[in-house]
């Protein structure tokens, strides 16, 4: 049964989680000692200057005092033919989609510089105005963000928060309009640059609201630590060692409380002018506070006999590897591209955890002036530990998007987007199409 919320953190996950972010840089001395690579640092004077210049060129339309602001406003319109994700039953609709975005910067010192991003938005539906937004959308990439450079230091204080409702980027849903939920992610990180290896250390806390009743079981918390050493073993190639650990807890006794505890290594090279990769890989383990998951209690009389509880076997911890790969290669002013590939395990919705493998490729087409193409594929492979459906699931399809600078301050945009899912478990696979076009003011 999942464990109660309220528990405190266990004395050994405090020396398992210290343990975790000092065996990286002690490992890494010796690599640290053998390398004689002089580089430009990341974190001194002439960085935070290359920062504060790379920031003025950003454009804004409004300036008081020394702050500067960006002003934009966005309405879209889209057709989805089956804005509920489902194999039967589909539902279709137009969906009005206004939104305004803004943007601060404020430069406090040299050194030191405050940002603010957000875009509120709103979802009307057309026949079916119980879907929309109750309250307001926050588009994923809202955040404030706070840098400060001292000597051989670079430290980021943050906070990063979205409001969405959309459900087609969760996998494991099927069925469902409003998957509304706020994700709010608050920390600091720090980067500290020895010249031949940089060495980085992040806290973050993670809180998980559901703004929908049906989904508030995934409402939780998280402590998250993370570190990492990276050498540069030769002036175009860098390897190093990272780990993190996450202690994750529930508001409500449905999936269990967990420890996520992982550790490997990387490999970040140019390989060319025009093609760079990144390798990630190693081990991954997450322990539970629970063996079952467990539904309920139900009313007397909803299930037969005197039960009140139902009990999904989805119980033992989770050893396996993770591994992601990035290529992203340039072919020519016209034409960049990207693809990612990886095997990791994430919290699940229906179940504890769900093991994922995804390959996405995403292309950039500038061949036409004032006018941006995008292409995007992917294909995901996911299976549940167990849980309350139990599902083993493939998700694949693409998306075609255009993008046209009409004037100075007009932008208009369009994009198709497929998304296709195959799952073992009966009525829960589909197929939706989206169209949508939209057009963006900048004041």
């Amino acid at each position: 049964m999942a464990s109660n919320s309220s528990r405190r953190w266990p004395a050994f996950s405090f020396r398992r989680a210290g343990l975790a972010l000092v065996l990286p840089i002690l490992c890494a001395t010796s690599i640290v000692q053998a390398q004689d690579v002089v580089r430009p640092s990341l974190a001194g004077e002439a960085a935070a200057e290359a920062r504060r210049q790379s920031l003025d060129r950003i454009p804004y339309n409004l300036l008081v005092g020394p702050v500067r602001f960006r002003f934009s406003a966005t309405a879209g319109l889209e057709y989805n033919d089956n804005i509920n994700i489902a194999e039967v039953n589909r539902m279709e609709d137009f969906i009005f989609r206004p939104q305004v975005n803004l943007n601060a910067l404020w430069p406090i010192t040299q050194l030191n510089t405050l940002r603010f991003d957000i875009g509120v938005g709103y979802a009307f539906y057309l026949d079916n105005s119980q879907f929309n937004t109750n309250g307001i959308l926050l588009a994923p990439g809202s955040q404030l963000s706070f840098d400060i450079f001292i000597g051989d230091f670079r430290i980021n204080f943050h906070d990063r928060f979205s409001l969405e409702q959309d459900p087609i980027g969760e996998p494991q849903l099927s069925g469902v309009v409003d998957y509304g939920r706020f994700q709010n992610t608050a920390g600091v990180s720090v980067l500290w640059d020895l010249n031949k290896a940089v060495v980085t250390f992040g806290y973050d806390h993670y809180t998980f609201i559901a703004t929908n009743d049906d989904f508030s079981y995934l409402d939780r918390n998280a402590e998250m630590l993370t570190a990492t050493v990276s050498v540069a073993a030769t002036s175009t190639t860098g390897v190093g060692l990272e780990t993190s650990f996450v202690h994750n807890y529930y508001n409500e006794n449905l999936l269990n409380d967990s420890d996520t505890f992982s550790i490997g290594g990387f490999v970040e090279t140019q390989l060319t002018n025009y093609l760079k990769l990144r390798v990630a890989g190693g081990y991954q383990h997450i322990s539970f506070g629970g063996d079952d998951v467990v539904l309920g209690p139900f009313p007397p009389g909803f299930l037969p006999g005197s039960e009140r509880f139902i009990v999904f076997n989805d119980r033992g911890n989770l050893s396996d590897f993770y591994i992601n790969l990035l290529l992203s290669h340039r072919v020519n002013a016209a034409f960049t591209h990207r693809i990612a590939a990886g095997h990791e395990s994430q919290l699940g919705v229906n179940s504890n955890f769900i093991r994922l493998t995804y390959v996405r490729h995403t292309a950039t087409w500038n061949i036409i002036n004032r006018t941006l193409l995008t292409t995007e594929l992917f294909y995901e492979d996911a299976e549940d530990s167990g849980g309350f459906i139990n599902e083993h699931l493939q998700r694949y399809g693409g998306a075609l998007s255009l993008g046209y600078q009409l004037t100075r301050n007009v932008t208009l945009g369009a994009r198709y987007q497929h998304t296709r899912k195959q799952s073992n478990v009966e009525f829960r696979d589909y197929r939706q199409n989206r169209v949508m076009i939209d057009c963006t003011y900048s004041f």
